[in-house]
């Protein structure tokens, strides 16, 4: 009886002993699994972070590529036209300041005023960072009064709504889409019309982008046009935003671009 018992006892152990093992094991495996889970978390959060981070300095430095080449535009179309007008004038007056050449004077001075504040609009998109200080919508408007000083394209620019603010580093990528997606329709389209519209709702931004041009076939777009549609859409992916084209032959092209203003975190 007494070795029954004791062969029992010992069973117990044994299972007890092989019960807290396995528990310990359980418990070790859920531990290195959690750990290895909040690595790979960690890790694709600093992916992201890098990637976020690189695409910014990547649409700054394009912003900075498209302003000089609308510097040139200005230089040769616009300001370089009002500097010659002005130049003209004073040799004119050169040799004739007299009282009824005042009324001329008068005007080259209109004239050179104009040139800076054409210079001092410019100047606003030399640098990136002016878009974090004149804000998304500024940042638009100047961009369409461009084009319309230069005759490229009547634009329009619509605001919806009351605007809602955003964060710095997500409206620097935001413009560089709607940047490149106007200068696309310059170039591309034949339009002569472009309408911009941003519509501020609760939760999200509202982007539309719409032409009377050529239009195209979306699914039938060339390579290097499917590489930058592709492009848009990842910078939009970046920040959480999408990025959308519905396009018809002969009937324009319309641009849809919506970020939603829940998500803060980046």
């Amino acid at each position: 009886m007494q070795i029954t018992e004791l062969h029992t006892t010992e069973l117990l152990i044994i299972a007890t002993t092989i019960i807290v093992l396995l528990l310990g094991l359980t418990l070790v495996f859920l531990f290195l699994f959690i750990q290895k889970k909040k690595k790979l978390h960690f890790e694709e959060k600093r992916k992201f972070k890098e990637d976020f981070n690189n695409a910014l300095a990547k649409s700054q430095n394009e912003i900075r590529e498209r302003a000089l080449e609308n510097l040139s535009w200005e230089i040769h179309d616009n300001v370089g036209q009002l500097l010659s007008v002005s130049k003209m004038q004073l040799n004119v007056l050169e040799s004739q300041v007299l009282e009824k050449n005042k009324a001329g004077i008068h005007e080259v001075g209109s004239l050179v005023s104009k040139s800076l504040q054409d210079l001092r609009a410019l100047s606003k998109s030399l640098n990136p960072v002016a878009i974090r200080n004149i804000g998304l919508i500024q940042a638009i408007k100047l961009e369409i009064d461009r084009y319309n000083r230069l005759n490229f394209i009547k634009g329009n620019l619509k605001i919806i709504n009351d605007p809602l603010e955003i964060d710095s580093k997500k409206e620097t990528i935001l413009f560089r889409i709607v940047q490149e997606t106007i200068n696309n329709t310059v170039k591309h389209a034949k339009a002569s019309e472009l309408n911009v519209s941003l519509e501020f709702k609760n939760d999200s931004l509202d982007i539309k982008i719409t032409d009377n041009g050529i239009g195209f076939d979306v699914n039938k777009h060339d390579e290097k046009s499917g590489i930058g549609l592709l492009n848009m859409k990842g910078r939009a992916a970046l920040i959480k935003a999408t990025y959308t084209i519905e396009s018809t032959i002969n009937k324009g092209t319309t641009t849809h671009i919506k970020l939603n203003l829940k998500h803060t975190e980046i």
